[in-house]
């Protein structure tokens, strides 16, 4: 399956605007810090199954249960995206659908790299943890779809050839489920890749920033993505459904985890009291006390 980051492009471009100059540490060495928070933060996420809470799982459970009752519209959403194909309603999503700017990533990463150096150069410390936040969490969502969710389960796409367009589906083509997976790129349409990779991103600046009413257009890059997905037939409603969902969780795992460190950072550390001898009240009097250290 092909991927994008380029949906990202305006939800980045807004964490410029939240300039704040590095402190202490140099360039190089916040990159540094950043680059390994973030991976941090991804690691976290791929390795939360294992220190799920019950109510984590229920969660989880509640999410599949929910994409369960959604595939009943599936059929119905398809053969009305047959319809609209063409329709110059939806002209505005061109860039996010195949073949559209937006769509690979040959835009944004000469756009990302050229913010991250400039994040570097003028010690833009929220530009850099904004970029390098969302290139992870976008990063860490779409690891766990290719090398879990794939090899474990594969979901034949609305239409999942290339070239020639299947006929619009019947109820019943949305269970074309397997357990294991499948390699092939057809079988991959569960969850959508592409909308959960840019809600990851979203969902990471929004819930990290304070962006006012510029937070609505990360989520209408959203919308946009996952409309267009299913125009173009690669996802049925209920994998859009779910891909949001998980994109949802992670975006806020990076966020929650940026958000403390920041706070741990912003809290001032208590002086070290020197060495000495001490005389204070204490138990009905005075008590004396030495303190060293070595």
């Amino acid at each position: 399956m092909r991927t994008s980051i380029t949906p990202c492009v305006a939800a980045l471009v807004f964490v410029s605007a939240l300039a704040q100059p590095i402190r202490a540490q140099s360039p190089l060495n916040t990159l540094g810090t950043n680059i390994k928070n973030s991976a941090g933060d991804a690691w976290n996420v791929w390795t939360s199954p294992f220190r799920g809470r019950p109510d984590d799982w229920l969660y989880g459970i509640g999410l599949f249960a929910g994409s369960a009752g959604v595939s009943l519209a599936d059929p119905a959403m398809d053969r009305w995206a047959v319809k609209q194909t063409n329709n110059r309603t939806w002209a505005f999503l061109k860039p996010f659908r195949e073949g559209g700017i937006a769509f690979s990533g040959q835009l944004i990463t000469p756009v990302a790299l050229g913010a991250l150096a400039v994040s570097v150069v003028t010690r833009n410390y929220r530009l850099q943890e904004g970029l390098l936040g969302c290139g992870a969490a976008y990063a860490a969502s779409s690891a766990v779809r290719t090398y879990i969710i794939y090899p474990a389960l594969a979901r034949t796409r609305p239409d999942s050839s290339h070239d020639v367009q299947t006929p619009p589906a019947a109820f019943g083509d949305q269970y074309g489920m397997n357990v294991p997976g499948s390699r092939t790129w057809g079988r991959h349409s569960f969850p959508g890749g592409h909308v959960a990779n840019v809600t990851a991103c979203a969902e990471f600046l929004t819930n990290r920033y304070s962006m006012g009413a510029a937070a609505a257009l990360p989520w209408a890059v959203v919308g946009g993505v996952s409309m267009a997905r299913m125009l173009d037939r690669r996802h049925w409603l209920s994998d859009q459904a779910m891909g949001i969902a998980f994109g949802y969780a992670v975006g806020k795992q990076f966020a929650v985890r940026s958000s403390h460190r920041a706070d741990r950072t912003a809290s001032p550390v208590p002086a070290a009291t020197p060495d000495g001898l001490y005389l204070a009240p204490g138990g009905g009097g005075f008590r004396l006390s030495w303190k060293t250290s070595f």
